[in-house]
């Protein structure tokens, strides 16, 4: 396999894209163990801490462009990387988390409570299922990878802040995996994913978190 990945980097003079994918830090959502993916949500002192050792991490990669979900807890730290490195910040709003709709800043307790037939639909189809005024898991991962094939196939490298599952989307689309094997990566807060991509074949380099607590 290593082989191949060599030839096809020679094909192209060792010219390829390289792309680093960033999960924002701890939220109160996260803490709270809480669904939440369009609502806005402050840090913890504990997000805070992760802020600087993650922002600390970033700056010393450099890359041609950042682009960023609108999300506050992920544009924030676009914004001061962005300032840090004096690279440009593009926020996108495809790079936002999944909409969770009426599932939003509740925990799971709650939504069994509230839901739960919209719950068990979900659970029985969860590829398929619009949560209501919310999205599919499908719709979701179709605007993501939408916006990075109109980007993966740039020369140069790129940073992209965004979220957990926006990530995993990203991730299993450019290994060119079925949208249901993101469940094979976890994700870590303050995490950080490297990944190379040439001729239509991407290869995972690395997986880590900047965090320096044990962040989940």
């Amino acid at each position: 396999m290593l082989i191949y990945y060599a030839n096809l980097l020679n094909k192209r003079g060792g010219v390829f894209v390289e792309f680093v994918l960033v999960r924002h830090v701890e939220t109160t959502g996260n803490y709270e163990n809480k669904f939440v993916g369009f609502t806005e949500v402050e840090y913890t002192e504990r997000g805070k801490k992760q802020f600087v050792q993650l922002t600390d991490a970033l700056k010393e990669l450099k890359v041609d462009q950042i682009y960023s979900s609108p999300i506050s807890r992920a544009l924030k730290i676009a914004k001061k990387v962005g300032e840090d490195t004096l690279t440009d910040v593009k926020v996108i709003d495809e790079l936002s988390e999944m909409n969770f709709g009426i599932f939003e800043g509740l925990h799971f307790t709650d939504i069994l409570n509230d839901h739960a037939e919209h719950w068990e639909e979900w659970q029985k189809d969860y590829l398929n299922f619009t949560i209501p005024s919310g999205e599919s898991l499908q719709s979701f991962h179709h605007r993501v990878t939408t916006f990075i094939d109109t980007i993966k196939n740039e020369e140069g490298s790129c940073m992209i802040v965004c979220h957990g599952g926006t990530v995993q989307s990203i991730l299993t689309h450019l290994l060119d995996l079925q949208m249901e094997q993101r469940w094979h990566f976890h994700i870590p807060l303050a995490g950080i994913v490297k990944i190379t991509y040439t001729e239509d074949y991407g290869m995972l380099h690395s997986l880590t978190t900047a965090a320096t607590d044990g962040a989940p």
